[in-house]
């Protein structure tokens, strides 16, 4: 859960919705659905992203490198991120 103050996509204005959507265009498909296993009752959604919302270019500078990480192109797999992203979270006592 992100303790601080977001902005979510859906409130955004102009130039925060750009940064989100740049970001976002480069993650994989799957990356854009939200896990119901994670998801608060009141539907809400925990989002590293929004975390950064407070400042737009860090978010978009930031996160666009997760998402160049990503790219298809690479030799690492879906499940092998998640294995490396699963291991550093247990190390750091991080749920995210």
């Amino acid at each position: 859960m992100t303790w601080i103050r977001v902005i979510p996509p859906a409130e955004a204005d102009a130039r925060l919705r750009e940064c989100y959507e740049a970001t976002y265009a480069l993650y994989p498909p799957e990356y854009r659905i939200e896990v119901p296993a994670v998801q608060p009752p009141d539907g809400a959604a925990d989002s590293i992203v929004a975390a950064h919302s407070l400042i737009p270019q860090a978010l978009r500078h930031a996160l666009s490198t997760y998402g160049v990480l990503l790219a298809p192109d690479l030799p690492l797999t879906r499940r092998q991120h998640e294995m490396i992203a699963t291991l550093v979270s247990a190390l750091n006592r991080c749920f995210y």
